[in-house]
């Protein structure tokens, strides 16, 4: 799972497609994801650091995950090759 090069990315978490000029604005968590997505971690250290720096359990991040990357996947924000691949 990769970020498209036509993705630009602020500091405070507003994302810009150049491609279809589609803009998005994220919340904390959903920048620190995104962050995370770009510097290709393994999704098994994704979740890790994030079950222990918040406060949820891992049946809940593992869905909030796999929905908000299904969001970037149709909105082109991320290319991902095999659709059961989350790495």
């Amino acid at each position: 799972m990769k970020i498209t090069s036509e993705i630009k990315i602020s500091d405070n978490g507003f994302v810009f497609n150049s491609q279809t000029g589609d803009s998005f604005n994220l919340n904390p968590f959903g920048l620190e994801l995104i962050h995370c997505i770009q510097e290709e971690k393994d999704f098994e250290i994704i979740k890790t650091e994030m079950i222990e720096k918040y406060d949820v359990d891992e049946l809940t991040f593992e869905k909030d995950f796999y929905e908000f990357c299904a969001l970037l996947k149709h909105h082109q924000i991320i290319i991902q090759g095999n659709p059961l691949d989350f790495n």
